[in-house]
């Protein structure tokens, strides 16, 4: 599902903490000597609404600055931007009046301030777990290991390896129903329920991305590869069947949106679409326009596709008409004229071949 405001708040700081980061390094290194810290991440005059006392630096920031001003007690903060240390072995007093369900002073600090100032401040315990909590405003998100992080999208990998099975079996069983004039509401309903899987699982692997930073390289192209043309199919699909005048956009964060259950109902999304409800409407015959079945001609523009669709308004007319009656429509020369047509003839035969 698309994600909220407070969910890319989140994203934005763990962008900051990601492997490969200046932050991420020293942070290992904290965790990797046991000393344990609390970092406050805002710029000065917000530090010094909580800040007592403190060493005021004003320096670079740099790993190996933050691992050794970590062996003091008290907090570090450093500028929203990663470029500076302000204040080292700094006394933070919060409002004592802000709630908080921390135990340890540590976390306890970094919670309120994080909640008076609507600031990031990372509390890093000294256990041998080495727990790395975030805290951003009222959200607070504990850090995974990058072992258990690599587990978890390589797993949702392999689910999305099956989704895009099905999507591919799907995306040819419509296109061989389009040529034959026998799509029913529950053929799109189908696909398009595959295919928002598919996003929401993507979406949900791109989040732990930003956690990964620069060890996301090789599972990044595995995902690219695994979502190729889907979301431009999502888009034909919607323009082949769309019955209403709403955008393209409109309608594909509508269905985006849709709770768990309305998602599996057909009559719901050809709804959507712009069909009437009922049982009549989703046992009946609805024609396309063939959008993207023309997509699947090599070397056809989707300018042409466009004219075709406009001039002739169904695939099946497309498929009616001969390359003469083609050649009459504008800007629809011989050679492009019978391109469609051994286009179309083509599809057919392999379509015909796969399910013998």
């Amino acid at each position: 599902m698309p994600k909220s405001i407070r969910e890319e708040s989140l994203l934005k700081i763990l962008e900051k903490v990601a492997p490969g980061t200046t932050l991420r390094e020293a942070i290992d290194s904290i965790m990797r000597m046991r000393n344990g810290a609390l970092i406050l991440i805002a710029d000065l005059d917000k530090a010094n609404q909580v800040v007592q006392t403190g060493f005021f630096l004003d320096t670079q920031l740099t790993p190996q600055r933050l691992v050794e001003l970590a062996k003091m007690d008290r907090a570090i903060t450093v500028s929203e931007d990663l470029e500076k240390i302000f204040y080292a072995n700094a006394y933070l007093v919060p409002d004592p009046s802000i709630p908080s369900n921390e135990t340890g002073t540590r976390h306890l600090t970094a919670e309120k301030v994080a909640k008076q100032l609507g600031c990031a401040t990372i509390a890093i315990s000294e256990s041998k777990m080495g727990r790395v909590t975030i805290y951003y405003g009222h959200l607070r998100y504990i850090l995974p290991d990058i072992t258990v992080l690599s587990a978890r999208v390589n797993q949702a990998l392999r689910i999305l390896e099956q989704y895009r099975i099905t999507f591919d079996e799907l995306s040819r069983e419509l296109t061989a129903l389009e040529l034959e004039g026998r799509v029913l509401p529950y053929h799109v309903a189908n696909i398009i329920q595959n295919i928002v899987q598919m996003l929401d699982i993507e979406d949900e692997i791109r989040r732990y991305f930003v956690e990964l930073g620069e060890e996301r390289e090789l599972m990044e192209l595995l995902l690219e590869w695994l979502m190729l043309g889907v979301r431009d199919q999502f888009e034909l699909l919607i323009e082949d069947f769309r019955v209403n005048n709403r955008s393209i956009l409109s309608i594909s964060e509508n269905i985006r949106h849709l709770p768990p259950e309305e998602l599996l109902s057909t009559e719901k999304i050809m709804e959507v679409l712009g069909y009437e409800a009922g049982e009549e409407a989703l046992d009946s015959v609805i024609p396309s326009k063939g959008y993207r079945v023309l997509d699947q001609i090599p070397r056809l523009p989707r300018s042409i596709s466009e004219r075709l669709v406009e001039e002739l308004g169904s695939l099946r007319a497309i498929l009616r008409a001969s390359e003469k009656e083609l050649m009459e429509i504008k800007g629809i020369a011989e050679v492009r004229a019978r391109a469609v047509k051994s286009g179309l003839k083509r599809l057919k035969q392999s379509l015909a071949t796969l399910e013998s």
